[in-house]
């Protein structure tokens, strides 16, 4: 039985709107990411041209001889398709922005955050509007995803999240903002063993 919790002192304090940049922190590969520009010192990009017409564009932003980002152009049509970022300057391409229908727009973003070489971060553009409203991470990095986030309306607030928090793949506690107002109001607990409100000792 799904167990719920309407008190709002209990989430009232969960906040859920990000601003500009779409929900998540900044530093969260599933927030809508900048715009990568070259810096105005130091800067360099390199293009590759291929004999199939694919283009890749090497850019080393701050100047240290490393190349930070890798835009993939498949088709030769200027607008990136792929692009691989190191977005905390390691040295690593960490980050993998892809565009599906060659729009020039992020579809997708998914991001290794602790170095490990698999991904533990999912973004979605499910509206092609240019703002990520769906992000799945593995917080736990044990290669399965345990948090979901989504925005409903499409308004760049979360209002709706989906946690496993024992493990074991299947949603424990889903968080809402019913009123998309950026603030969660209503708790689901869809798993007994893990609901405050079930004593899971007492028929034992």
């Amino acid at each position: 039985m799904m167990s719920e919790n309407l008190d709002p002192t209990l989430v009232g304090h969960v906040h859920l709107d990000a601003g500009d940049q779409g929900f998540g922190p900044d530093d969260d590969p599933g927030a809508e990411p900048e715009p990568y520009e070259p810096e105005p010192y130091g800067g360099l990009s390199i293009a590759l041209h291929h004999e199939d017409g694919s283009i890749d564009v090497l850019t080393d932003h701050d100047g240290d001889g490393t190349i930070d980002l890798v835009q993939r152009d498949g088709d030769g049509d200027g607008i990136a398709d792929t692009s691989y970022v190191d977005s905390d300057h390691d040295g690593r391409l960490d980050s993998t922005l892809s565009d599906f229908d060659d729009d020039g727009t992020v579809d997708r973003v998914t991001g290794d955050s602790n170095a490990d070489g698999r991904i533990d971060s999912v973004g979605w553009d499910l509206d092609h509007d240019g703002v990520i409203d769906s992000v799945s991470t593995d917080s736990d990095h044990d290669g399965r995803m345990d948090n979901w986030v989504r925005d409903l309306d499409h308004d760049g607030r979360a209002d709706y999240i989906r946690t496993d928090l024992d493990g074991d793949g299947l949603a424990d506690q889903i968080t809402l903002d019913t009123d998309h107002d950026g603030t969660a109001d209503r708790v689901l607990f869809p798993d007994p063993v893990v609901s405050p409100d079930v004593n899971p000792y007492a028929d034992r």
